[in-house]
């Protein structure tokens, strides 16, 4: 068909539709954004972006300099933990309602993927596929302010500064009681679960969440200190006091529950050792 005999009509119809895929392709666009640390050369930008698989090509591209996450960790986490560089980077796309929050890391050798779920749900983050990512391996503690500010720009939601104040605290609080037990995996278990309780049962007091604290640690084996359950109990009194419903949260780390599920607690590992240890012992006593 030659355009000479293109109607008006159709006309109108072709620009209906090259206007409806510019829109959702803008709309698609608007939905992907990639965070990239101020002190990355641009070799390893590019080897960023590439990571981030094709989607992200054409997303927005904000950098972030130390002194954004400066801001969000001081106080929060150890000096050498935050260092003096902008280098982690970051890619967030938002979802559709139902999908929670997932998230895959690359060269991030501190923070474990539920830790930052943990964290970006407690700041009020829904339905997001994050990644964080870094070209050679970082701790990962300063991802989190490049994470943020990718999901504000794509959601459009503005986060409080306490309430992202409060989700690196309990990102940091999660790693540190990691280190501690041998788990972080056990770790973050205890945390999500002891805070999904808290906002179910709308606890506010250090005296009613201090109990649950306890019986959560007890069921999945683990053993804390008095210090360690006085700082998760007064960093759940910070949470409780956020506007976070309890069953977006539930359905926001409903993927990590169930990964939780397939996870053995530190406790069963000590109970096999020692069991182990014994029949080694019988036999060579034999």
């Amino acid at each position: 068909m030659g355009w000479s005999n293109v109607t008006h009509r159709q006309l109108m119809g072709i620009g209906a539709a090259v206007l409806l895929w510019t829109t959702t392709a803008h709309a698609a666009d608007q939905s992907r954004v990639v965070t990239l640390g101020a002190n990355l050369t641009a070799a390893e930008q590019r080897t960023m972006i590439q990571s981030f698989g094709t989607a992200f090509q054409s997303a927005r591209r904000i950098t972030i300099n130390h002194s954004q996450e400066e801001t969000l960790l001081r106080g929060v986490a150890p000096q050498s933990e935050i260092g003096t560089r902008s280098i982690s980077s970051s890619a967030v796309e938002t979802e559709r309602s139902g999908y929670g929050i997932r998230v895959t890391t690359k060269n991030i050798t501190w923070v474990t993927p539920a830790m930052y779920a943990n964290a970006l749900a407690t700041a009020g983050v829904t339905n997001a596929r994050v990644q964080a990512a870094a070209p050679f391996p970082v701790s990962g503690t300063a991802a989190l302010a490049g994470i943020l500010t990718a999901y504000q720009s794509a959601s459009g939601h503005v986060i409080p500064y306490g309430q992202e104040r409060t989700a690196a605290q309990e990102m940091m609080t999660t790693g540190s009681l990691g280190d501690q037990i041998g788990s972080k995996a056990a770790a973050a278990t205890l945390m999500r679960r002891v805070k999904t309780i808290v906002l179910q049962q709308h606890l506010t007091t250090a005296s009613a969440i201090r109990p649950v604290v306890i019986r959560e640690a007890n069921n999945l084996s683990i053993k804390l200190s008095d210090t360690q359950i006085n700082e998760i109990t007064n960093l759940m009194v910070s949470i409780s006091r956020l506007p976070i419903d309890a069953s977006t949260l539930s359905t926001q780390l409903r993927a990590w529950e169930q990964q939780a599920a397939r996870i053995a607690p530190p406790g069963f590992w000590q109970q096999l050792v020692i069991w182990l240890k014994r029949i080694w012992h019988a036999i060579t006593a034999l």
